[in-house]
């Protein structure tokens, strides 16, 4: 958004109605983008659990006589491991930061809808 978003002090109804539009909008539009990373970052975890298994079963076949602790250690070298894991705390980078975003303006919603409650109930003590 090109202007930040600011709530007036002591908002008119008109600006009001033209805020909660502007914050309605952008949480729909910020849903979808959460969705989206969302999903790949689902896609890049199940790749990463895909290719650690297959990278496992590998170094399993290569070093037969290794324990556990220096497979596990071999997967985590691994340069498709390394470049998976990469991939998905990208992913879960952008999914987080737009949680952050997507509360943020939740909680912009919120505000304006308990100011425009609190307007009702002075118009309506006023009659």
């Amino acid at each position: 958004m090109d202007n930040p978003f600011i709530i007036p002090t002591n908002p008119t109804p008109k600006e009001i109605i033209e805020l909660t539009a502007c914050a309605t909008n952008t949480l729909a539009l910020v849903s979808e983008k959460l969705a989206r990373y969302k999903n790949v970052m689902a896609d890049a975890e199940d790749l990463l659990k895909q290719i650690q298994s297959e990278k496992l079963l590998l170094y399993m076949e290569q070093y037969p006589k290794a324990n556990q602790l220096k497979l596990k250690a071999l997967v985590d070298v691994d340069t498709d491991v390394q470049q998976t894991k990469s991939v998905y705390k990208e992913a879960k980078a952008k999914v987080v930061l737009t949680e952050t975003e997507y509360k943020t303006w939740d909680n912009r919603f919120i505000c304006l809808r308990k100011i425009a409650s609190i307007m009702e109930t002075e118009l309506k003590s006023i009659r």
